[in-house]
């Protein structure tokens, strides 16, 4: 199995927002150090719970400190973003990195982030799929011309080009099905999370992607079968149920804010995907429960085999739970490293 850091920064109370990039830096150093394969940026706006407006930038930050691990947008949104931009950014990243970008991209998820860009989340599935349709043929080093309904550009070309050939590998992320089959159906990667569900769902979604991959003359083999879990290693005299109760109110909070800050009106968007992710009641000890571990190293690896054996799992994207401090998180990344991945 692969692991791989995965970050939506927020910033806690009393911190800086230049603390927390550098936070971020440091321990996207320390991962690389400890052996993670990547390390991964989400995309979020107008809020602090969500502090990485450019995924992209902040992957140039820690290509500059670092030499082998790689460098993911987890994800891009492409309805906040012109496509030919996005891929010379991309060209760019991969460039200064030495080849060791990841571009993630998908359609957004929050009402209040479309609100602001005054995007329309009816159009965002077109919009990916006319955006990475550029992206892709600019990546793979083609001149293009295109006159789409969302976007056009004539003669674009990339200078400078990306070093990895074809291309930098390209990930979709999505929640529906049919972002799964279409993302098979072209080529792409695909990551999933274990969100509010747990990692039940992701068995359905990623054999859509594979069957869709395999009709095209694909072979899935050797690709990545990622999903999102977070999680935190417990030292062996830590009190797991203290954490877990520390996770659980935190993750509330955090919950909490990201409701209330989507409480916003989306005029002739009421049946969108958004309107309906933003309708259930949040229990916080379920999404605790199903979309992540609290535990000693015993019980991580337990969970990892079980990603790995009843789902197909062979790339975890291990997000830190909020509520531990900066050092703790550090403790529980080295607790991974050093006792849960040479078990797997």
């Amino acid at each position: 199995m692969d692991f791989s850091l995965f970050y939506i920064l927020h910033r806690p109370e009393g911190m800086s927002d230049a603390q927390v990039y550098q936070e971020a830096i440091e321990q996207s150093v320390a991962a690389a150090e400890l052996g993670f394969k990547c390390v991964w940026f989400a995309e979020h706006h107008f809020s602090q719970v969500g502090m990485v407006p450019d995924p992209l930038i902040l992957c140039a930050a820690v290509a500059q400190k670092t030499k082998r691990i790689r460098l993911g947008t987890a994800i891009s949104i492409m309805s906040f973003h012109n496509p030919v931009r996005l891929a010379e950014q991309a060209a760019m990243v991969d460039v200064l990195s030495g080849g060791r970008l990841d571009l993630g991209v998908g359609r957004g998820s929050q009402p209040r982030e479309f609100s602001g860009f005054e995007a329309k989340p009816s159009e965002s599935r077109a919009q990916l799929k006319e955006g990475l349709e550029i992206v892709d043929r600019l990546l793979r080093g083609e001149t293009v011309t295109f006159d789409g309904v969302h976007y056009r550009c004539r003669g674009a070309v990339l200078h400078p080009a990306p070093l990895q050939q074809p291309r930098p590998p390209i990930w979709v992320a999505g929640t529906s099905l049919e972002t799964y089959t279409y993302a098979g159906e072209k080529g792409f990667n695909v990551m999933a999370s274990a969100g509010f569900t747990g990692p039940d769902v992701f068995k359905e979604k990623f054999a859509l992607w594979e069957e869709a991959f395999v009709a095209r003359g694909g072979d899935t083999s050797n690709l990545p079968r990622a999903l999102l879990h977070h999680l935190h290693v417990c030292e062996a005299d830590e009190d797991v149920a203290a954490r877990y109760e520390q996770v659980a109110e935190a993750e509330g909070w955090y919950l909490n804010y990201r409701a209330n800050v989507n409480k916003v009106e989306l005029p002739g968007e009421e049946d969108s995907h958004l309107k309906r992710n933003w309708s259930y009641e949040l229990d916080v000890r379920k999404i605790v429960d199903g979309g992540g571990v609290v535990g000693g190293a015993d019980k991580v690896v337990e969970e990892m085999r079980r990603l790995r054996d009843d789902y197909g799992v062979n790339d975890v994207l291990v997000g830190p739970w909020r509520g531990p401090n900066s050092k703790e998180v550090m403790r529980s990344l080295e607790l991974f490293a050093k006792e849960v991945m040479p078990a797997l």
